[in-house]
């Protein structure tokens, strides 16, 4: 597998808290992580530090081996189109139905004529099994529908990535595999992704790798098998109390 991402050596500082004190990692084509740790322990700052939506005190991190944790606000624009973020609320925009919500990357992005935009509207929307809720509001959505549809918006322009911040949080354990079995969907077709979650038995599900933020670094990285045979006490203790 080629590597499509990685963080160099990450650091980062709110106020005078440190959060990051040197994470370093890499994310290979086709590969979901799961990205766990404790309450506070910087797990989604690092994804919206990837995105540029907080700004890394040092460090690099590259996408496609090019630096990118620097960029201007248009080329961010366009990073954004192939690293896509999946919002743990969802970010609906309440005042649009689900096909405009959907449909809004590609018009921010995009020429298309409204026929093409239509259509892969469509296409992501029978993806994710919600073809019926085509011109339903936020507000008629039930939390799992609402998570659906932003999974249907953050794949409408074919990225390289998605980045899932807590996904599965405060759904029923219906409404989870159906999450879980999506991205295991999106993975099969070959797109990556970061899996940022406190939900063990999910990220085992979906991703090839664990990682475990502690101190403002990377703890632990393996398998969900060296996972579940590690005989670090800090892991032991970590996989009891999540």
């Amino acid at each position: 597998m080629s590597k499509i991402l990685e963080l160099k050596n990450i650091k980062k500082k709110f106020q005078n808290k440190d959060i990051h004190q040197g994470v370093s990692f890499s994310l290979y084509k086709g590969e979901t992580i799961g990205l766990l740790g404790y309450s506070g322990a910087g797990k989604s700052v690092l994804l919206r530090s990837i995105i540029g939506l907080e700004e890394i005190d040092e460090g690099e991190i590259l996408f496609q081996n090019l630096r990118i944790d620097h960029l201007k606000e248009n080329e961010l624009n366009k990073l954004r189109q192939k690293i896509s973020y999946s919002f743990q609320n969802a970010a609906l925009f309440d005042s649009m139905n689900v096909f405009e919500n959907i449909a809004f990357p590609l018009i921010e992005h995009t020429q298309l004529p409204e026929e093409d935009i239509e259509k892969k509207v469509d296409q992501v929307l029978d993806l994710v099994g919600l073809r019926e809720a085509k011109y339903l509001m936020p507000s008629d959505l039930s939390g799992g529908m609402q998570k659906r549809v932003g999974f249907a918006r953050a794949i409408i322009l074919t990225p390289d990535i998605i980045l899932y911040d807590e996904p599965t949080a405060g759904l029923d354990p219906l409404n989870i595999e159906i999450i879980l079995k999506l991205m295991n969907d999106f993975k099969q077709q070959g797109l990556s992704g970061i899996f940022v979650t406190h939900d063990i038995p999910a990220a085992k599900k979906v991703c090839d790798r664990l990682l475990i933020l502690k101190d403002g670094r990377i703890h632990f990285s393996g398998t969900p098998k060296e996972f579940d045979e590690s005989q670090d006490h800090y892991i032991k203790t970590f996989s009891l109390n999540s």
